[in-house]
């Protein structure tokens, strides 16, 4: 059985494609795992390995890691079943779970959002309104992480854009609220690339910013 360069939960559109499409490009062999049912047509274009699996099930989320032995990991997972069960939670901590079993992991990064955590507390009224459950749910599967013995990283990012990558970002431990709240997708997935391969955030939580200031009234 191969060892992965990179495994990828979350990776058929949006940040994780194009964390995967950026890993393939530089030469990594990359696996995702992905529902049943769901498109996997632009990962196989790309030469990753699809395997399916749901991470709502942890013996799916076991059964991939130990498929693809991955030296790094990354999920990207968000939203919520009709079930209203959220896969930024109970997804997320099973994909721990399944990697704490696995030699020869270098580095898990999970990908949650600005306001997370110790953030929360900051984010205003109206981001709590409509974001508080994601927000929460997210915590909980970067609580359930940091608790763990796995090399994790956190990354939070503002607000996400489908507009063209600048190559461009800011970033820090904590938001600097003078900077733009929302940023690239492609910037998200080149920040998290290099997030994942620099020792200086392991066990740390970097906030991925745009590079940008907002103009002054």
């Amino acid at each position: 059985m191969s060892s992965y360069d990179l495994l990828v939960f979350g990776a058929t559109r949006n940040t994780g494609l194009l964390v995967a499409e950026l890993a393939v490009g530089r030469g990594e062999s990359v696996a995702a795992m992905v529902r049943q049912g769901s498109d996997a047509s632009a990962l196989e274009s790309l030469g990753v390995t699809v395997i399916r699996g749901d991470a709502f099930s942890l013996d799916d989320c076991i059964h991939v890691v130990q498929q693809t032995k991955p030296r790094r990991a990354v999920s990207l997972m968000g939203s919520k079943d009709q079930n209203g069960r959220r896969i930024c939670a109970i997804g997320n901590i099973h994909v721990a779970e399944a990697l704490s079993g696995s030699e020869g992991l270098e580095r898990f990064l999970l990908l949650t959002s600005m306001g997370c955590g110790d953030q929360y507390a900051g984010t205003s009224d109206m981001v709590k309104k409509f974001l508080g459950e994601a927000l929460r749910a997210k915590t909980r599967a970067e609580d359930y992480l940091r608790a763990t013995e796995l090399p994790w990283t956190i990354v939070r990012p503002g607000g996400l854009l489908d507009s063209p990558s600048t190559g461009r970002f800011h970033l820090s431990e904590q938001p600097d609220r003078s900077r733009k709240g929302y940023l690239s997708r492609g910037d998200v997935a080149l920040a998290v690339l290099q997030v994942l391969d620099d020792p200086a955030w392991l066990y740390r939580i970097a906030t991925v910013q745009n590079i940008e200031r907002q103009e002054e009234n």
